[in-house]
């Protein structure tokens, strides 16, 4: 008899469905759960997903959407050798039957990917074949570079004496294995700027046959820091005389530089104060000068900008921005490069005026999946007003929210974030990872022409 009514549901819900009705919770549990989506891209530009996905199910709940080969099977990439996997790239909540996610505009359909697949939990719901003119071949890769953040030596001990320990090193061996050039971090190493935590740094990236440069954040411009302690392990050898290979420029506060990898530009600018409020200038004005010579000097050229704080949004609320969320009970991380500064204005100014640069940014934590509380969280160019900034998680300890939290909940030794970034002729492909799980966040990949 269960049977009998539980096929009967199905055919109902399903005739439901294909009238567009919404079924609610008419499923008897996840194990009856179906659906279908509906994908609706913005244009047709090859690779992004810009645009929304609706989903119609028979139980309400969290639905996931994976990338999936020509069969449905989970897509995986091929990077240096190395397998790896991609999570979810969208998770749409499901109320009273429907539920509707829009993406951000910069988000990727991977190379390879040739199908969409809708999950409840373990269990297939259906396979979408995407539009042969939305895959796109990317070509040959030029190289790969690495972006972490917010390293934070002896800040946290969840897990160990201190976690970062472990979590730094092992971001930089899953990036050794996938084959980078350069690894760029958006500064804060320490927790008040002591040598200790500059000298555990320098012990760690001593060990790699790649360059692991840095900027200054907030962290580092706290009460124990020394200009000679960072000089000695930070950065090591470009102050001197003799600079090594790649080294264009240093600038003459023995702190900002300029690197040259593959023929593209990356540049490390750091922040002198730790004060966020109106008045308080973050880099100085000569600092400013320096970087619009930098910027100047290479408009024809990729350039990646590596500083420790995110700028805020230009309309309100200012929290709903590039680096900031706000979840439903008002939960936000307030502490943005301070609108109406000086140095902000013109930094906006700078970032207005040379689209050619990609700035990585750090100091909120914010673990990549926070995206669910503002599409725009880990990257924008408020409609193309500005260069992209792209927001690096911490490799420390990521930060999350609920819907229902008041305060945000840092995750050292369970979660660790960064991002792989692959470059190629005519586009730099974004990845952010999980260096827990070792896989690629889809939902977190994007493209920047």
């Amino acid at each position: 008899m269960q049977a009998i009514i539980t096929k009967f549901i199905s055919i109902i819900t399903s005739i439901l469905m294909l009238l567009g009705i919404p079924a609610g919770s008419l499923g008897n549990g996840d194990g009856n759960a179906a659906g279908d989506m509906t994908v609706s891209f913005a244009d047709e530009t090859p690779g992004s997903m810009a645009g929304s996905v609706k989903v119609k199910a028979t139980v309400d709940g969290e639905y996931d959407i994976y990338w999936g080969d020509a069969e449905g099977s989970d897509l995986t990439a091929n990077v240096n050798g190395k397998t790896v996997g991609y999570s979810e790239f969208a998770t749409v909540e499901v109320r009273f039957g429907s539920g509707e996610l829009e993406f951000n505009d910069f988000l990727a359909i991977p190379e390879g990917a040739e199908t969409m697949v809708l999950k409840k939990g373990d269990k297939v719901l259906e396979t979408e074949t995407i539009p042969e003119n939305k895959r796109l071949d990317y070509g040959t890769q030029k190289y790969a570079f690495g972006a972490l953040s917010d390293v934070h030596f002896n800040r946290y001990s969840a897990l160990s004496d201190d976690d970062t320990v472990v979590s730094f090193p092992r971001a930089l061996n899953y990036l050794k294995d996938w084959g980078v050039s350069v690894v760029g971090i958006s500064g804060d190493l320490s927790l008040n700027g002591e040598l200790d935590s500059y000298e555990k740094y320098n012990s760690v990236v001593s060990q790699y046959d790649f360059p692991v440069y840095t900027c200054k954040g907030n962290h580092d411009c706290r009460k124990y820091y020394t200009l000679s302690n960072w000089q000695k392990n930070v950065n090591k050898d470009i102050y001197g005389a003799s600079k090594p290979a790649g080294i264009l420029d240093v600038s003459s506060n023995g702190l900002d530089f300029v690197y040259e990898c593959n023929g593209d530009i990356f540049i490390f600018f750091s922040q002198v104060s730790n004060t966020y409020m109106l008045g308080v200038q973050l880099v100085t004005d000569g600092q400013l000068d320096w970087l619009e010579k930098q910027f100047a000097a290479y408009k024809d050229r990729n350039v990646y900008l590596f500083f420790h704080t995110f700028l805020g949004s230009d309309g309100i609320p200012t929290n709903m921005c590039e680096g900031n969320i706000i979840n439903p009970l008002g939960a936000t991380y307030t502490l943005t490069y301070v609108k109406g500064n000086k140095d902000e204005k013109r930094f906006k100014q700078l970032l207005a005026e040379y689209k050619n640069v990609v700035f990585f940014n750090g100091h909120s934590h914010w673990s990549y999946d926070m995206q669910k509380y503002n599409k725009d969280l880990n990257i924008s160019d408020y409609d193309g007003k500005y260069a992209p900034m792209v927001h690096v998680s911490s490799v420390a300890a990521p930060r999350t929210v609920t819907d229902t939290s008041l305060v945000q909940k840092s995750n050292p030794g369970y979660m660790s974030e960064g991002l792989y970034m692959t470059v190629y002729n005519d586009m730099l492909l974004i990845r952010a990872v999980d260096f827990i799980s070792g896989e690629f966040l889809a939902y977190a990949t994007y493209i920047v022409k």
